[in-house]
């Protein structure tokens, strides 16, 4: 599968008190990398959100399940890339794995477990898990 790529500085936000990036902000670099990989891949969240997908009722990925192993870390003033590509496809759900690199170095392997979730107001929660449209599927293929 393509590996969709970004480049980052760690700020001393992205830090806790040692200076080495706090590990909540791995999930949020893991995050904001799918939502670019799946614009990049053509399908904004943000349009498919406020107009819809193909049958209208797209509400989103939410996640079911992450992990991460941290092996190097990354500190303040650091340029680290995060590399991010579908695992696999699975019915109603995608894994995105995920890799930081702080120079050229593996620093953490990273995984999540999203479904796509479609309008269900017969649901509480007004969403369920539906089948991945093969279109979104064939665009990340290489």
């Amino acid at each position: 599968m393509k590996r969709f790529k970004t480049t980052r500085t760690v700020n001393l936000a992205d830090c806790d008190v040692a200076q080495i990036v706090h590990y909540p902000k791995f999930y949020d670099w893991f995050d904001r990398n799918t939502e670019m990989m799946f614009r990049a891949a053509g399908f904004a969240w943000h349009r498919m959100l406020s107009e819809g997908s193909e049958d209208g009722d797209f509400k989103g990925m939410p996640l079911v399940d992450t992990s991460a192993r941290f092996l190097f870390p990354c500190r303040f003033g650091d340029e680290v890339r995060v590399e991010s590509w579908i695992g696999e496809w699975t019915g109603r759900t995608v894994v995105v794995l995920h890799e930081v690199y702080n120079r050229d170095r593996l620093a953490v392997e990273g995984r999540e477990v999203r479904v796509w979730a479609v309008r269900d107001n017969s649901r509480e929660a007004g969403i369920r898990a539906a089948p991945i449209p093969e279109e979104v599927i064939a665009r990340f293929k290489d």
